[in-house]
């Protein structure tokens, strides 16, 4: 059949099994076979995107699953972050993240810090929008 974008689950499924196929003959880059691999690969990317979009993680959201990870939780932040009120303010949206509660959770949690910036991310339910802008120029 001609190449085509996956059309449905059927079809994303072999091309994933075909992938791991591929992967396992661990074909030589240039040949037909690492060629097929790529492009596969593609399909297969295209197809995920489409059907299951990962959108950007919340600072709240990286630090809870961070949390989970390590076996944590919130109330373990309180000494890193300067009590209980201040996490709690911070998952609740009501307050951002300060430089040195962006460094500890970094160091501590292994999240980067443009994700606890919120940078490129949703603003918190409850949180508006403006707050999180930056003021006008001039």
């Amino acid at each position: 059949s001609q190449p085509h974008l996956l059309r449905n689950d059927a079809e994303y499924e072999a091309a994933v099994s075909e992938i791991d196929r591929l992967l396992d003959e661990e074909p030589e880059p240039g040949s037909d076979e690492h060629d097929m691999l790529e492009f596969l690969s593609v399909l297969v990317e295209a197809y995920e995107d489409r059907h299951d979009p990962v959108g950007p993680i919340s600072p709240q959201g990286a630090v809870d699953f961070m949390l989970e990870q390590r076996g944590l939780s919130r109330s373990d932040l309180s000494e890193l972050m300067g009590g209980r009120s201040r996490v709690s303010e911070f998952f609740s949206g009501k307050r951002d993240l300060s430089k040195a509660q962006v460094e500890v959770l970094h160091r501590t949690l292994g999240i980067p810090a443009d994700v606890l910036l919120g940078l490129g991310s949703p603003p918190p339910a409850g949180v508006h929008s403006s707050r999180l802008s930056a003021p006008p120029l001039g």
